[in-house]
């Protein structure tokens, strides 16, 4: 299920019989999980396979995204916080792969963290030593994330030391991209009030495009990946001056993390607490 969920975010739909023999797997064994992955509300079937959902019906949920490439993700984060010195201000998207980080980062002592993910600020909330500060705005549901104008003005006349951004694709020509254009909004806001942008993305996004660039390339200081990454595209960033750590996944191997569910509260949870 993890895979047909990779393929539809560079794809307009997917078919069992393609998936049965990508997977080697029966028809019968498709057929069920893209069953599963519909009745979740992540995909919608149509005859054959599966497509994604229209756009402002559904996103991928951050619980589910925080699972796919979390190794890769807990290696990134792991050295992206090695870049964090204690007494800095840093600046957190609320990506997947910055909630990992948020993790890596509650071992710090007097941080400043400013984000607009409120399970990144979750997780860092209860950490000693660090202080979070949370742009406002409108909350936006797939991503547990607050966009708009009112969170990017916090960013005015802010100066951040680093930025650590994810991305859902990145090139030369256009610099780190994503798909929503309020979370484009929030991270031209965070990026601009840094003095040093590092981009955090695993290797699958080497190979993917996406509908808006929010970082220039010229704007990129360094770019925290796996060892997946295309060698020749990590050898061009660096010949263009960015530093380009690339981590093996895998060798600290720690289970995700369950976030915090902010989005209900259980009818009667108070009567239930004893």
């Amino acid at each position: 299920m993890q895979q047909v969920l990779r393929m539809l975010e560079t794809r307009d739909s997917v078919h069992v019989t393609e998936l049965a023999e990508v997977l080697s797997v029966s028809e019968v064994t498709v057929r069920s999980d893209l069953s599963e992955l519909a009745r979740q509300g992540l995909v919608a079937r149509v005859r054959g396979g599966v497509r994604p959902l229209q756009r402002g019906q559904s996103e991928l949920a951050f619980d589910l995204r925080l699972r796919l490439e979390a190794e890769r993700k807990q290696a990134i984060a792991r050295a992206a916080a090695a870049m964090v010195g204690e007494g800095e201000a840093v600046a957190l998207d609320s990506s997947t792969t910055a909630y990992y980080l948020a993790l890596e980062l509650r071992a710090k002592r007097e941080l400043v963290v400013v984000t607009n993910g409120l399970l990144i600020a979750a997780a860092l909330a209860d950490a000693a030593g660090i202080s979070v500060l949370v742009t406002g705005g409108m909350l936006r549901l797939p991503a547990m994330s607050l966009v708009g104008e009112f969170g990017a003005d916090v960013f005015r006349g802010t100066r951040i030391d680093k930025g650590f951004l994810g991305a859902r694709g990145l090139s030369l020509e256009r610099g780190l991209m994503d798909l929503n254009p309020e979370e484009v909004l929030i991270k031209q806001k965070m990026a601009d009030a840094c003095a040093r942008v590092v981009g955090i993305l695993d290797g699958t996004k080497w190979h993917r495009s996406a509908l808006l660039s929010f970082v220039s390339a010229d704007q990129v200081h360094a770019i925290v990946t796996d060892a997946s990454a295309p060698a020749d595209e990590v050898e061009a960033w660096r010949a263009r001056g960015v530093e380009v750590v690339a981590v093996e996944a895998g060798s600290r191997e720690r289970s995700p993390i369950r976030p915090r569910n902010l989005r209900r509260v259980p009818p009667n949870a108070e009567e239930g607490a004893a």
